[in-house]
């Protein structure tokens, strides 16, 4: 952990390039000194349906979900998610100034509780 979830509408990958933002968003995580690096995963998935506000064709949203274990200050998890979200304000920038775009980045605590998992990486 952490887990990074990238959703994003329709068609959106027509208007930023979703390989370059995930990878953008990856490696600031990854090389931010927050976590482990191996630890991160990271993976983009398009909606099959999706809405934006007025419903036009053109308009699209990402959601950038961070989702990590807790045991960091508020400062960190708020430095952490700034730089995601610039990392993915850097190459979607294009269609944010086109006014075509909403992108978002929301951290979530996993409580370890309530987890549980398989690790076979070395």
């Amino acid at each position: 952990m952490p887990h990074i979830i990238i959703d994003y509408s329709r068609g959106a990958g027509e208007h930023v390039a979703m390989d370059r933002l995930t990878l953008s968003v990856h490696r600031c995580v990854r090389d931010g000194g927050l976590v482990k690096p191996s630890a991160v995963r990271t993976l983009a998935r398009e909606a099959t349906y999706s809405c934006v506000g007025d419903e036009h064709v053109d308009h699209h949203f990402i959601q950038i979900i961070v989702r990590m274990a807790p045991g960091r200050t508020a400062e960190a998890k708020q430095k952490l998610l700034t730089a995601v979200l610039e990392a993915a304000r850097t190459i979607a920038a294009p269609a944010l100034e086109a006014g075509k775009l909403g992108l978002r980045a929301d951290l979530y605590e996993s409580d370890p509780d309530f987890a549980v998992q398989a690790i076979a990486f070395a």
